[in-house]
């Protein structure tokens, strides 16, 4: 730049100084009558300024409007303009002049937006040197930039729906069944965040409330609406279920409903084992009245045939063997009827029970020693172990006699002929139970459940050819569990096994004697 051009350039410098600090100065030193005259005031000195750039290019000489300064992207000179304004027009300076109260540094602040006020106006010159599709083309970033915005755009506008989504869908996995502090504290701190960046954009923020307001309320009806769905799926599936639909399936994602899915599934559950349980008595019932009718119709006619034949026998000695027949079946017919009669008290608790102090052990050896004799007929072999001590329990003696009685017939009827049959009697949980192994082969086939076993008139021979009466195993189970004892069959294969349990007694006489 030569010297001349150089001192005009200089000049031009010096008269714009001096053209906005004129103006700064008749701004500050004016009185005004109230802020929103001198908001005015402010407003047309920022106009004035803005003018000079569009007056100091006409004239040539100053070789001015063309500087790079003025080449600055649109974006950034109508943003500077908007903060001037607004600032000049809701800040302090309107006030401070109004009560001629302005400082250097309020006097700074006006030249400051004055200048920035003349650059803006040059800047916006440029559309009408350049024209505006020019001036857009080259000077505005959303032009010069904008597929590459549009990208970064959706780009973010896509996480933040998938951040957004997340956030939502994280609401809606809420378990009931626990504590939900950090669902709680995810929705404050997000809700603490939104309002906090609000509370920081001054005027703008009320504008910024209402669009959040706006798209809360979107998402809480959407929110509510996704509920309601939900709602009414779970409805549907529980009138399903309710309509007897027990195998249903629940595929469906019910939101904050999913916990009730494990329940849901309990239900089922439960409602098939009721079904089955109740399919499963039905049955029971009908087996036992055929079954009852087989067994007191078999000895019955048996008495009702050999009456008869006593009538017409002049024989002596077959009169004799007819009365001898009778009597067994009569007396068979009579246990039989005894045992119908207790296994029936047993079922209604109907029963008095006169507990007294039982040494398991001791009663056990006496009924095996009683029935030795039929163990000897079919060539059972015992091995027994039992415990030192004396294992002293408060029970009924009688009932106990009769549930260790009934396990030892049932082994002489249905064990295999010259096989082993194992006792074991011992104490579990550190001595607080006493536990009533007895384990033999069977010299039928199993063909029924093990629970089923205990059930009335229930046999391990479906053929029912031996002479129990399917009583024996439920008395026992019925007067174990009257007792607060527990009793259990298991079945492996040919291996019969029965287990009884009872609480053992502390600190009884017959332990101290």
């Amino acid at each position: 730049m030569d010297t001349k051009l150089k001192n005009r350039h200089e000049l031009f410098i010096g008269l714009l100084l001096a053209y906005l600090a004129a103006i700064t100065i008749v701004l500050a030193n004016g009185w005004y009558e109230s802020t929103s005259v001198a908001g005015e005031m402010i407003l047309v000195a920022l106009v004035a300024a803005a003018m000079g750039a569009w007056v100091f290019p006409l004239f040539k000489s100053f070789q001015t409007g063309n500087e790079e300064i003025f080449k600055a992207p649109f974006e950034a000179a109508a943003l500077t303009g908007m903060v001037v304004v607004v600032y000049s027009q809701y800040g302090n300076i309107p006030w401070e002049l109004h009560s001629q109260s302005a400082t250097g540094i309020t006097v700074c602040i006006i030249f400051v937006g004055l200048a920035a006020s003349y650059w803006v106006s040059g800047c916006l010159r440029q559309i009408s040197v350049m024209g505006l599709r020019a001036y857009m083309k080259e000077q505005s970033l959303l032009f010069k930039y904008g597929r590459g915005i549009k990208k970064v755009c959706v780009t973010g506008i896509k996480q933040a729906k998938t951040g957004i989504g997340k956030l939502y869908h994280s609401f809606e996995e809420i378990d009931f069944s626990e504590r939900n502090n950090k669902v709680i504290l995810k929705i404050v701190a997000v809700n603490f965040l939104i309002l906090a960046v609000v509370c920081t954009l001054w005027f703008f923020g009320i504008f910024a409330l209402v669009v959040y307001s706006v798209i809360l309320f979107c998402v809480l009806r959407k929110y509510f609406d996704d509920i309601r769905g939900k709602y009414a799926e779970l409805l549907r599936i529980t009138n399903r279920m309710a309509e007897g639909e027990l195998d249903i399936e629940i595929t469906e994602d019910l939101g904050i409903f999913n916990p009730f899915q494990t329940e849901m599934l309990k239900i089922q559950d439960g409602y098939q084992k009721a079904v089955e349980r109740e399919v499963q008595s039905q049955r029971m019932r009908t087996e036992l009245v055929t079954n009852v009718s087989h067994d007191l119709k078999t000895p019955l006619t048996a008495i009702i045939t050999y009456v008869n034949l006593l009538k017409e026998e002049k024989d002596e000695e077959k009169r004799k063997e007819y009365v001898d027949i009778l009597d067994k079946k009569s007396l068979r017919l009579k246990v039989l009827i005894e045992d119908l009669f207790e296994i029936s008290k047993a079922s209604s608790q109907n029963v008095t029970l006169q507990i007294v102090d039982v040494d398991v052990v001791n009663l056990f050896k006496q009924v095996k020693l009683e029935l030795e004799e039929k163990f000897k007929e079919v060539g059972l072999d015992f091995r027994c172990t039992y415990p030192e001590e004396k294992l002293i329990c408060a029970l009924d003696s009688q009932k106990t006699y009769r549930i260790f009685e009934n396990l030892l017939i049932n082994v002489s009827k249905y064990a295999l002929a010259g096989t082993r049959v194992y006792v074991r009697i011992f104490t579990e949980a550190e001595g607080q139970t006493a536990v009533i192994q007895v384990m033999n082969v069977s010299a039928e086939e199993i063909t029924v459940e093990a629970s089923d076993l205990t059930e009335r008139f229930v046999r391990g021979d479906a053929s029912r050819n031996t002479e129990g009466s399917g009583l024996g195993l439920a008395i026992a189970k019925s007067f174990t569990e009257l007792q607060k004892g527990s009793f259990q069959i298991k079945v492996e294969g040919d291996l019969f096994k029965v287990e009884v349990r009872f609480r053992i007694q502390e600190l009884l006489s017959i332990a101290n004697s």
